[in-house]
């Protein structure tokens, strides 16, 4: 686990990034780290919704002054609300799916907000973006875990780390992430195999003692690595992964999950099915990992 957690969130005033940005700040105070909000411009006349009513509005401001009141109205509330995190703030011109992809270079989570806003059209008001826009891209080209975020309780956040692992080939990467979110928590781990009764490769195990073997010889050394984490291995049973994983999500506060690489852009989602459904309808927030780096760049600019 780093030092220092760098924590970067994709925020713009919207409820659910809001949320990303309160699950952040916890995050980087349980890090002894840094969360660093990202701004991507809005049209000016959207800042008259997203700042508070009892704000006194400023006539003469511009877009990029309105922006800047909003971050540091962020700032304010997160330093109060967690005061163990430096929180910091960037206003950027870039798209925000490119702009994000960008800085994750330099971090080690992403977090964004389900839904987010999008920039106003020329008629006014907002044009509300799906799941899959920015998200979906940025979990596709970011160099470090992305983890989407939503609102969560005190109790939900003492719930267990659920890690979803394909017994027959366990991501590493997916591994550290979960030992290092549970360890911040002082929570345990779950970590669950889905055996969908399916015939596959020789290595596939074809039943439970199987896949149990598998699972602890591919978290031995992180057992060792992080000692005060307590690991419950789960096989569960079904065949469909992503149902089984929700099902194990009513009860954690992050579920854990690894993406599949791809050439292009990913489908249906970001890394496969499973995370997609995650992504979609998990009650907590959901970190998807991909299994290993591409290039950082895409042509492609999610705005």
């Amino acid at each position: 686990m780093p030092a220092r957690i760098r924590i970067v969130v994709g925020f713009d005033g919207s409820a659910d990034s809001w949320a990303a940005a309160r699950f952040a700040a916890a995050e980087a105070a349980a890090g002894h780290g840094t969360v660093r909000l990202v701004h991507s411009l809005l049209d000016r006349v959207a800042y008259a919704t997203l700042l508070p009513p009892d704000l006194p509005p400023d006539l003469t401001a511009d877009g990029p002054a309105e922006a800047q009141r909003l971050l540091d109205l962020a700032r304010a509330e997160l330093a109060v609300a967690c005061p163990g995190a430096d929180v910091q703030t960037a206003l950027v011109q870039r798209a925000p799916g490119a702009a994000l992809v960008r800085v994750s270079r330099s971090a080690d989570l992403v977090v964004l907000g389900r839904h987010g806003h999008g920039r106003a059209p020329a008629g006014g008001g907002f044009q509300r973006v799906h799941a899959g826009a920015v998200a979906t891209h940025v979990m596709a080209y970011a160099s470090c875990p992305v983890v989407v975020a939503t609102a969560v309780d005190a109790e939900t956040v003492r719930r267990p780390v659920v890690l979803g692992l394909d017994a027959a080939a366990p991501s590493a990467p997916a591994i550290a992430c979960a030992f290092e979110a549970a360890a911040r928590r002082g929570t345990s781990l779950r970590v669950c195999y889905v055996n969908a009764g399916r015939l596959g490769p020789r290595d596939h195990p074809q039943d439970d003692a199987d896949a149990r073997r598998l699972l602890s010889q591919a978290l031995s050394g992180w057992r060792a690595a992080f000692p005060d984490v307590p690991v419950a291995l789960d096989v569960l049973h079904g065949v469909d992964p992503a149902a089984r994983l929700l099902d194990a999500a009513a009860a954690a506060s992050l579920v854990v999950v690894g993406a599949r690489e791809r050439a292009g852009a990913p489908a249906p989602g970001p890394g496969g099915a499973v995370p997609d459904t995650l992504v979609r309808n998990a009650t907590c927030p959901v970190a998807v990992v991909r299994t290993q780096r591409q290039p950082a760049d895409h042509p492609t600019a999610v705005s």
